[in-house]
């Protein structure tokens, strides 16, 4: 009894002494600045969330109260941003509470390292999941050096590296699939910071651009992310307004086949902006969904055959590597035109494409990509950067 009494008061007389007791319904502690100010606005920038639907941000004085959600669903994520030497406000208990800015941070996902370096916080990046797709010419660099390991993501997550690791923040996304989806409640079990970010689910290419800005808000960093957002959407929109008054919008296909499948993009999806913006018609417009659709391969056969263009995922460079892959693709009205394109331009060594890392963050330039497809008398200037056309024949490849 005696033992357990010298215990409370050495507890008591900690809490008092750093003066960081809150009434936090968490069991974080923050070691309180002796110059704290409860009227300071610890924010000078802030951000506006303008095009992304999965995510917002309300400002208070001393933190920020984030929240994603989870398209089409009930499923939300909460996230206190308290500023350092500041007190932890009450909170809900699944809040997950991260003090700002942090000093470290594992990326597992390619789409979160262009974000790191335009506000300029790569060099606290710690880990990736996979060191084989990366194309960023620094963070390769950090790989050589040894400064970044490779922990896996998901199910194949190497938790033991993590906790060694321990990161302040470790930036994720879902899938939908369970035993893929679980590392989160993993990681936090294990003491970790995890934070959800789900770009490709936007239906637009700004709101995919725009979850820059939500990782800023981690570092601070919302200065460097507004000036580089600014610039980018203004050259997006731009160019999105020159093609709005064409009249004759060639018909466009996306998506490839795989096991007997077509896996289009949605309707609603971030590639059906792309192709609206560059003034043409997506064949699949009237669909309801943001991710990829599976289809059969008849449906999209009737369909598609008949489309103007194609743009693809596929990884071919001549029109020949379509024809092994199954030669009913010859019946392809893009085919025989030579309207194809693929979105495998710039690849690493390693099947990397760089497309679905910077060009996450690049809208301008892939818009200004579909344009010189489809009408490249309006882009006379640009040359493909995330793109290329597939060849007639196998005897070269554009660069």
């Amino acid at each position: 009894m005696k033992r357990n009494l010298i215990l409370v008061f050495l507890l008591v007389t900690s809490c008092i002494l750093m003066s960081g007791c809150t009434e936090s319904t968490g069991p974080e502690v923050t070691l309180i600045d002796e110059n704290y100010d409860a009227q300071k606005d610890y924010f000078t920038h802030k951000v506006d969330v303008e095009y992304a639907k999965g995510f917002t941000v309300e400002y208070f004085n001393n933190y920020k109260l984030v929240t994603v959600a989870e398209p089409q669903s009930d499923v939300e994520y909460s996230y206190i941003l308290v500023q350092k030497g500041t007190p932890v406000p009450e909170h809900d208990s699944d809040s997950i509470v991260i003090e700002v800015p942090v000093d470290s941070v594992a990326a597992l996902s390619t789409t979160q390292l262009p974000a790191l370096e335009i506000i300029e916080e790569l060099d606290k990046l710690k880990a990736v999941s996979a060191f084989t797709y990366i194309n960023s010419a620094p963070v390769r660099e950090m790989i050589d050096e040894g400064s970044v390991e490779e922990v896996g993501t998901g199910s194949y997550m190497n938790t033991e590296s993590m906790v060694r690791i321990n990161p302040e923040l470790v930036l994720t996304l879902t899938t939908g699939i369970p035993y893929d989806d679980e590392h989160i409640n993993t990681l936090i079990d294990l003491g970790l910071k995890p934070v959800v970010i789900n770009e490709y689910k936007e239906e637009t290419p700004l709101g995919q651009a725009e979850w820059l800005k939500f990782i800023s808000l981690f570092f601070n960093g919302e200065e460097q992310a507004n000036d580089y957002f600014t610039q980018v959407s203004e050259d997006y929109m731009e160019l999105a307004e020159k093609t709005s008054s064409i009249e004759e919008r060639p018909t466009v296909m996306s998506g490839m086949a795989w096991q007997g499948m077509w896996y289009v993009p949605g309707g609603k999806s971030f590639i059906a902006q792309y192709i609206d913006d560059a003034g043409a018609s997506y064949f699949w417009q009237e669909d309801d969904h943001t991710a990829s659709v599976p289809l059969d391969f008849e449906a999209v056969f009737d369909k598609g055959k008949e489309a103007d263009y194609w743009v693809t995922s596929s990884m071919w460079n001549s029109i020949d590597d379509a024809e092994s892959e199954d030669a009913l693709y010859l019946e392809f009205k893009s085919l025989t035109n030579e309207n194809v394109f693929t979105s495998y331009a710039k690849v690493n060594e390693n099947g990397g494409n760089d497309y679905y890392e910077s060009g996450t963050v690049r809208p301008d330039l892939v818009l200004a990509d579909f344009v010189k497809m489809f009408h490249p008398e309006m882009v006379p200037d640009h040359e493909f950067v995330y793109h290329k056309q597939v060849e007639a024949s196998s005897g070269g490849s554009e660069e």
